[in-house]
């Protein structure tokens, strides 16, 4: 009996948890702040012949500029139109292409003019947050290109106009630009080289590049980076009316995410970006100047507008699409092919 109960306890003993460790507080730690994770490092897409050799323009000007390496090769590019002088226009997509018209699309543009030097870097700036940082891309879409122009960016000394000499935010089709373009530009500008028009509208191939970037994705909202007028720019929508409210309360929350940013009512031109795409076609377009287009204060002006962009892209500035009414039996026409 004795030798009974012996074995029970050794075998109670043996299925017994084994003794907790003493609980060790943490060392108390300092308070920092919360950044993004690094991502996993990813292969490099492939690009073709045309975009590896514009990648390694780029970089020639990033070191030109002191912004480091361009890191040009990390993005997936698409491409499909060149310049005047044949360099690749391209642009990049994040988030999925398919059901656009039921996604929260921006459109962001930079270099339109080449002698503006920070809007490339900005955009830049923008392609890095959105390719490192963990993006929600599920229900909306940005679509950046950063170099409109390259043309006129990629000169020794970088112009205004492109390579035939027109002005491509004053080439757009407007219904104002035959009667108005040439004639404006000859007795407000006294001809002035650097805001040439053209001499017919949409004749310049970076101009044909916005117009069909924004045909092909509909953006509810286009943000387009110039410098040096020290402003925020609104075309679109009357903001007086209640159902651009969504619009008006964007441009004024991108003023206060960039330490009450000046905003101005800027006149709009014929053939240019704001006129179309904002007056014409009824989308919300911001242009964000920059205080100027001096190279070494490229990071400063992204810390100062980072905010307001990430707001920027993250809000719609029109309804959320209707559901699709359902139907228990569905009409001849809904039902054909």
């Amino acid at each position: 009996m004795r030798i009974s109960l012996t074995l029970s306890l050794l075998l109670v003993a043996s299925c017994a948890a084994p003794p907790s460790a003493p609980v060790v507080a943490p060392p108390e730690v300092a308070e920092v702040a919360v950044t993004p994770t690094t991502p996993t490092p990813q292969a490099k897409p492939v690009l073709s012949a045309a975009l590896k050799a514009w990648c390694q323009r780029t970089d020639v000007d990033f070191k030109k500029y002191n912004w480091g390496a361009s890191r040009c090769d990390e993005f997936s590019w698409s491409h499909v139109r060149n310049s005047v002088d044949g360099h690749p226009i391209p642009w990049v997509v994040f988030g999925d292409e398919t059901n656009l018209a039921n996604k929260n699309v921006t459109l962001i543009m930079c270099g339109v003019h080449g002698d503006e030097i920070t809007p490339v870097k900005f955009c830049y700036d923008i392609l890095y947050d959105l390719k490192d940082f963990h993006w929600d891309f599920s229900e909306r879409v940005v679509v950046v290109a950063p170099l409109v122009s390259p043309d006129s960016f990629f000169k020794a000394k970088p112009t205004r106009t492109n390579a035939r000499g027109v002005d491509v935010n004053r080439n757009f089709p407007t219904q104002d630009w035959t009667a108005d373009a040439l004639r404006l530009w000859k007795a407000k500008h006294g001809k002035d080289k650097r805001r040439f028009p053209g001499h017919k509208s949409l004749s310049e191939p970076e101009v044909v590049f916005q117009v069909n970037l924004i045909k092909r994705y509909n953006p509810a909202k286009i943000i387009s980076v110039h410098s040096p007028l020290m402003m925020l720019d609104y075309d679109g929508p009357d903001l007086k009316k209640d159902t651009t409210r969504p619009a008006k309360d964007l441009l004024l929350s991108m003023s206060e995410k960039a330490s009450s940013y000046k905003v101005s009512n800027y006149p709009h031109f014929p053939g240019s970006l704001g006129n179309w795409a904002g007056q014409e076609l009824g989308i919300p377009t911001y242009t964000l100047e920059l205080p100027n287009s001096d190279p070494h204060q490229s990071d400063k002006y992204w810390k100062l507008f980072r905010e307001a962009i990430h707001h920027a892209i993250e809000q719609r500035v029109g309804p959320t699409p209707p559901e699709p009414p359902v139907s228990a039996t569905p009409s001849p026409s809904a039902a054909a092919p």
